[in-house]
């Protein structure tokens, strides 16, 4: 057996290796769905969070990037929530998933020629359902390299110098966003939600970014779907009391 077969035998033998470890992969992804779903009452799949569609979700918010081509919803779930609003209890309809988008990369070889590619990037995002509705668009999310070292500040800034290295906080409404970020909830942004996008308009909270915790018992994405959820819970009862009231309390 010449070289040149046994590279073709070898190229196809890694070929089939590859394919049927991403068909495993898919197998365990919708095997750890059916376990999350069979052992949290109440949840289900969904391929529009809150009734959004891909285009809204990318129109609509930061933490949810078009990116230079495609991009979409995958692994979504949603269902009812229990945490606590004003201090009173609440159960809001919350959504769970992983955001994907599509960036363009392009590459220069010796003699000046460029080929172009695309690089699919991920992360998780939550999409929450609220019994009241935010008059202005606030977001809360990662500063610029150049913010935290102190050379492009701009946008609201609070009292507190290293909050402000750590996030950009963009809406019209000063005051309703000094009423949002008091100091406890900016401890816990900064303790437990350095990395990730907070959003909130109309009726909707959109939380973006990986959390910090996983289920190790189910697979990839899957597994991060409930913290997602749950970070969303801990969240909403850190919010001030007062920035309900301003904009209309739970009902």
């Amino acid at each position: 057996m010449d070289g040149a077969v046994l590279v073709v035998l070898a190229v196809v033998a890694i070929g089939g290796l590859a394919s049927y470890a991403a068909w495993r992969h898919r197998q365990a992804l919708q095997e750890s769905m059916t376990r999350l779903l069979e052992r949290e009452p109440g949840l289900r799949r969904t391929d529009h969070p809150a009734g959004l569609d891909a285009r809204e979700l990318a129109r609509g918010f930061a933490g949810c990037p078009k990116g230079d081509r495609r991009y979409g919803v995958r692994h979504g779930v949603e269902g009812p929530l229990s945490t606590t609003m004003a201090g009173e209890a609440v159960d809001v309809h919350a959504s769970a998933f992983e955001w994907w988008w599509e960036e363009r990369r392009q590459n220069r070889d010796a003699n000046g020629n460029t080929t172009t590619s695309y690089v699919t990037r991920r992360t998780m995002v939550g999409v929450t359902r609220l019994p009241v509705r935010i008059p202005d668009h606030v977001s809360v999310g990662p500063e610029s390299v150049f913010g935290r070292l102190g050379l492009s500040r701009r946008d609201h800034q609070l009292e507190s110098d290293t909050f402000n290295r750590r996030f950009r906080v963009v809406a019209d409404d000063r005051m309703l966003t000094v009423q949002l970020l008091d100091a406890r909830l900016q401890q816990l942004l900064l303790d437990e939600y350095t990395g990730r996008t907070v959003e909130l308009t109309g009726d909707l909270l959109v939380l973006a970014g990986d959390p910090s915790q996983r289920d190790d018992s189910l697979t990839g994405c899957i597994g991060r779907l409930p913290a997602v959820r749950q970070d969303t819970a801990r969240l909403l009862a850190h919010v001030p009391t007062s920035f309900w009231r301003a904009v209309d309390h739970p009902r």
